[in-house]
């Protein structure tokens, strides 16, 4: 009697949590909107193209938010994760390379900032409030962890300003440079024409580390979500443990999400390695629960 007490009031705090998150997810979507509404004429005066995609922004941004509050969904929660996260990555990546028709990447301004952070944060609100759907055929477990493992280095190299985008065309060639300090030994060099890699010991370590973890959590989420032992949401909730290592900076050479969110380059010097740490140490234990939970389920 009491597993079937238990039941709906579980039901009913995650309702009530999902809730939550959507509030709180149309906020931000809704001030971010407001953000690119208001910088509207000012990049129609750069160009008439950056304003025709502000405005595109402004208007997605502010329907979405207006959905979130009154038809609150799974499809409405997947199109502010996919629309809220490529309006995140265009920031950050015209940060790195210049847009269409420039020659220079954008400057990093503070209302720029706040609105990523918008972003990114209805990003992670919606995605917990986003319920499990039926299940599905997709990816095999090795899969999921082989593509996830293989796509996080590139990814964090990007994040944390690692490898960087130049305008200077040269033949791919990569060297040590260096002795035994902080942000060195460092590869350095162009592993591909018109690619800037400037990468210390302990981001090559990171990595290694960081591709090797989060494919070793996908795989065994994905699993056990298969076998009905775990829901995606809770699979989606373990890969939160990147977010500190994606704002470890290396001081070179391009403009880390540490740098787009203000973080003074001091802070930034001596945090670094540690926010890489705490995300490693934080996927391992995630990894270790994901184990206890896959031996339990055989067990029984």
């Amino acid at each position: 009697m009491a597993l079937h007490l238990s039941m709906p009031g579980a039901r009913a705090v995650r309702a009530r949590h999902e809730r939550l998150a959507t509030l709180v997810a149309a906020v931000t979507v809704a001030l971010a909107g407001l953000i690119h509404l208001v910088l509207i004429p000012e990049h129609f005066a750069e160009r008439f193209l950056y304003g025709v995609v502000f405005t595109a922004m402004a208007l997605f941004q502010l329907t979405l938010a207006w959905l979130l509050l009154q038809r609150p969904g799974p499809r409405v929660y997947r199109a502010g994760i996919w629309g809220s996260g490529l309006i995140a990555l265009v920031y950050v990546a015209t940060r790195l390379a210049p847009p269409p028709g420039a020659t220079a990447p954008e400057a990093v301004d503070a209302i720029g900032i706040a609105a990523t952070a918008l972003e990114l944060a209805a990003v992670i609100l919606l995605a917990v409030a986003l319920p499990d759907g039926p299940p599905h055929p997709g990816l095999a477990p090795r899969w999921w962890g082989i593509v996830g493992g293989l796509a996080t280095a590139p990814l964090w190299l990007v994040a944390t300003g690692s490898l960087t985008w130049t305008d200077t065309l040269t033949r791919p060639w990569l060297t040590w440079y260096g002795q035994r300090t902080p942000i060195s030994p460092a590869l350095v060099g162009s592993p591909y024409p018109h690619l800037w890699l400037f990468a210390p010991w302990w981001v090559l370590l990171g990595a290694a580390g960081l591709s090797l973890l989060v494919g070793l959590n996908l795989w065994l989420a994905t699993r056990l979500v298969a076998e009905g032992k775990l829901s995606c949401r809770a699979r989606r909730a373990g890969l939160l443990a990147l977010l500190p290592a994606a704002f470890a900076a290396p001081l070179c050479c391009g403009a880390p999400l540490a740098a787009l969110f203000g973080i003074p380059l001091v802070v930034r010097f001596k945090v670094a390695p540690l926010t890489m740490a705490l995300s490693l140490l934080l996927l391992t234990a995630n990894l270790a629960w994901l184990a206890a939970r896959a031996r339990r389920g055989a067990a029984c």
